[in-house]
């Protein structure tokens, strides 16, 4: 099966308390298939989570990474500032 959307790269730019999900500055991740819609965008979540990382893709697009217990994901996903869609991401090897 193959995606729908761009897979798209990005680089974290800041990391607050997801260490236990393996997110570091400067780590590269990638996104995957979308998986649901949040009922706010990202930078409306941002301000009310304490768990999230800040990154950004190659176009200077910003993302906010941060873990969900929705009932359609379990663990981290990725969500772009200005949208309320968020994706599968996974770790890019180095």
């Amino acid at each position: 099966m193959s995606i729908a959307y761009p897979v798209i790269k990005v680089s974290v730019t800041a990391v607050a308390a997801l260490e236990d999900h393996q997110v570091s500055v400067r780590s590269v991740w990638q996104t995957g298939n979308l998986l649901f819609r949040s009922q706010e965008c990202g930078a409306d979540l941002q301000l009310k989570i304490e768990n999230w990382a800040r990154a950004v893709d190659s176009k200077g697009r910003s993302y906010i990474l941060w873990a969900t217990d929705h009932p359609k994901a379990d663990g981290l996903v990725i969500q772009p500032l200005d949208s309320r869609y968020c994706f599968e991401i996974l770790p890019v090897e180095p």
